[in-house]
């Protein structure tokens, strides 16, 4: 089996394990104290899809996993693994850049920005440090991935973006080993890349060890950032204040009872969670809802909770590719929806996910599609 083949159908089979995901929207917290009624019940009554993520040239023949955020009116998408033809990518020889990125406005979210060079191959988003380069160059199948993932504004004039270091092992695996930073500014097509991790545990084979929070997710609220470690389908959570995200020491966990320093003392607050959930404030519905998607389906979960760190219901109203709006996959099962507040509605009657839809080997794409609330 050729390089390409081995990295790709690696990719298939664990993408819905390790995933670095998120959108980085701001919306405003509720007041806690202030007095609250159930709210409306959580009902969908209509799906639609909004088109697809177009690819950036006629060389790329997939990708998935996305992400967002806003900065300065400008829309900034990443995305994780696309995939290329034949021609070996300028980046490091492979067939497969592991970190692109585009703008645009959140008014015509489709409408891209995603300058290539002359073969039509997209900039490498996250830059690879020499070391990475050469172990790519000399072998990828036991080469690196940077996978980009949260996009988050912390109110300065660059986008935080986390990436999630992928160490590949013997064509046999992808392990996640580093949670990552990098800075952005509107229309740049490559991040500057900060120099140390944010989470990081043992090389590969890299059994339990730390979680990275931030992989599972990250919803901005108000002044707060909620980080969410997502593995074996249940997620921990962690927060920071918004201005001080990429600060490790600014981090706290929730132990299932309160806010503690303690990272060992986390406590699994999400379950049913296919790789990664969002969570926002739905100003319709007066309550927390979390979107994600179900494992090995192609089907979308969503349900409500009066707090980010929950407790959360295990079941809530199920969106399917027979509602419409949703595309079945083409092969294996969808993955990786989340919510991107950007583009939904202040009211909350309207949200917008992005879903990865796999079609084949080498081929993907990522699709929008709105959600309305009764």
């Amino acid at each position: 089996m050729s390089v390409r083949g081995t990295l790709i159908r690696m990719r298939v089979v664990l993408v819905t394990v390790i995933v670095l995901a998120g959108c980085g929207g701001v919306l405003d917290a509720p007041d806690a104290s202030a007095p609250r009624d159930a709210g409306p019940v959580l009902r969908v009554v209509a799906v639609t899809d909004l088109g697809v993520l177009p690819l950036p040239s006629a060389i790329a023949i997939g990708r998935d996993g996305v992400s967002s955020g806003v900065v300065d009116g400008q829309l900034l998408w990443t995305f994780g693994d696309t995939f290329v033809t034949d021609n070996a990518t300028t980046v490091d020889r492979s067939n497969v850049v592991s970190a692109t990125g585009a703008w645009a406005t959140p008014d015509a979210p489709l409408v891209l920005e995603q300058p290539v060079d002359a073969h039509g191959i997209p900039s490498q988003l996250i830059p690879y440090t020499a070391d990475e380069l050469l172990a790519n160059t000399m072998d990828a199948t036991n080469g690196w991935a940077l996978w980009p993932g949260a996009v988050i504004d912390t109110g300065g004039a660059d986008l935080l973006v986390l990436f999630q270091r992928i160490k590949r092992t013997n064509g046999s695996g992808f392990d996640g080993v580093g949670l990552g930073t990098a800075r952005i500014a509107p229309h740049e097509t490559v991040a500057r890349r900060d120099p140390t991790d944010l989470f990081s545990r043992p090389m590969p084979p890299a059994t339990g060890g730390t979680p990275l929070y931030g992989t599972g997710g990250v919803s901005v609220l108000g002044d707060t950032v909620y980080w969410f470690a997502c593995e074996a389908i249940s997620c921990r959570v962690g927060r920071t204040p918004r201005a001080r995200a990429d600060d490790r020491s600014a981090f706290e966990f929730y132990d299932g009872s309160a806010w503690v320093s303690d990272i060992a003392a986390a406590a699994i607050v999400i379950r049913n969670v296919g790789a990664a959930v969002s969570v926002s404030y739905n100003a319709h519905l007066g309550r927390y809802l979390a979107v994600n998607s179900l494992p090995g389906s192609n089907n979308v979960l969503l349900r409500v909770a009066d707090h980010v760190e929950g407790p959360w219901p295990a079941s809530g109203v199920v969106v399917m590719p027979s509602d419409g709006g949703i595309l079945p996959a083409g092969e294996g099962a969808n993955y990786l929806a989340l919510e991107h507040v950007e583009l939904s509605a202040a009211d909350g009657t309207e949200i917008v996910i992005s879903y990865s839809r796999p079609l084949g080997s080498f081929r993907g794409e990522v699709h929008l599609a709105r959600i309305t609330l009764e």
